[in-house]
């Protein structure tokens, strides 16, 4: 009796026909076992599976010596040519990666608090060396004003209101919460609401997430001001931090950066807890312009770099 119609097709299961090629190949199934890694005992079991699989004895054992039955003989046939067949599509894909080329525009906010980000430029680079970027540090306004003009390039900004004619991906919700360190005043004070907060300087940080007068940052900025003073304002997070960090003042920070900083030590969180506000940082690209082969791989990592369809995205 020959193998069911198909049964290569629907049933079989490809990774046991790879075990059962590499059985062939070797000889033995204690050889198959150290080739791949694995014990004699799940070699045994993933020949077995796959005879169920196919209906079929493939291998007939006498004497510590094993023989290929006819349907064992067509079916590692079939094996080995998909394994050709594999390895020539794997080398030609390794061809068109090392030979892939050009460059990939990205519009950016002044800074983007991931480590996943810059993680992924410098992955992206060594999968793809004669793959370059270009890197424009723009407002998201300014950002989405060149998206609708089909310029060749890739968006990541604030999107408080999502345009009809542009595709959307949320990479981040970043948390901001307000922060002082170890040498002000406040560090040691048991500090339970923001109306306990008076008397001391802030520090700004000039960005679209401040200046938006509908940001929930914007209104615990305005809170603080009533009963504090402006001491510094300035369009640097790096500024921010280091005023922060000497005690000159108290201010709004990306929960990510300071808890992933070797001096997380240094700062204490005050109040609003568990944080002043979300903010969401979003991919984004018009959907009546062709992404180029570079960009939908771009595109790609980035959604599996920052789990997109599976996670909240939390920083």
């Amino acid at each position: 009796m020959g193998m069911r119609p198909n049964v290569l097709l629907d049933k079989c299961n490809w990774s046991l026909l790879r075990i059962f090629r590499v059985i062939v190949q070797e000889g033995s199934l204690n050889k198959a076992a150290i080739k791949l890694f694995l014990t004699q005992s799940a070699i045994s079991q993933s020949l077995k599976r796959l005879e169920e699989q196919i209906g079929e004895t493939l291998i007939i054992r006498t004497g510590g010596k094993f023989y290929l039955t006819a349907t064992g003989e067509i079916v590692f046939e079939a094996s080995m040519m998909i394994y050709s067949q594999l390895m020539d599509y794997e080398e030609r894909l390794n061809t068109e990666k090392n030979s892939l080329s050009g460059t990939i525009k990205l519009l950016v906010l002044s800074r983007i608090e991931s480590t996943r980000y810059d993680q992924l430029l410098y992955d992206f680079h060594q999968k793809y060396p004669l793959v370059d970027f270009q890197v424009d540090v723009l407002k998201s306004k300014e950002i989405q004003q060149l998206l609708l003009q089909k310029i060749p390039a890739l968006g990541i900004g604030i999107n408080q209101s999502q345009h009809p004619k542009l595709n959307y991906q949320t990479l981040i919700n970043q948390k901001y919460a307000l922060f002082c360190s170890d040498k002000h005043s406040l560090y040691t004070e048991d500090v339970q609401s923001i109306e306990q907060i008076k008397g001391h300087g802030f520090i700004s940080f000039q960005s679209e997430q401040l200046n938006d007068p509908s940001s929930p940052l914007n209104e615990v900025r305005e809170i603080i001001l009533k009963n504090n003073r402006l001491l510094v304002t300035t369009n640097n997070m790096d500024e921010v931090i280091r005023f922060i960090q000497n005690g000159i003042g108290i201010g709004l920070l990306p929960k990510n950066i300071i808890e992933k900083s070797s001096k997380y030590h240094l700062f204490k969180q005050l109040p609003p807890f568990p944080h002043v506000s979300i903010i969401p940082i979003s991919l984004a690209w018009h959907k009546d312009r062709e992404l180029s082969l570079l960009e939908q791989y771009f595109i790609n990592d980035l959604r599996s770099v920052f789990n997109v369809n599976h996670s909240k995205n939390n920083e």
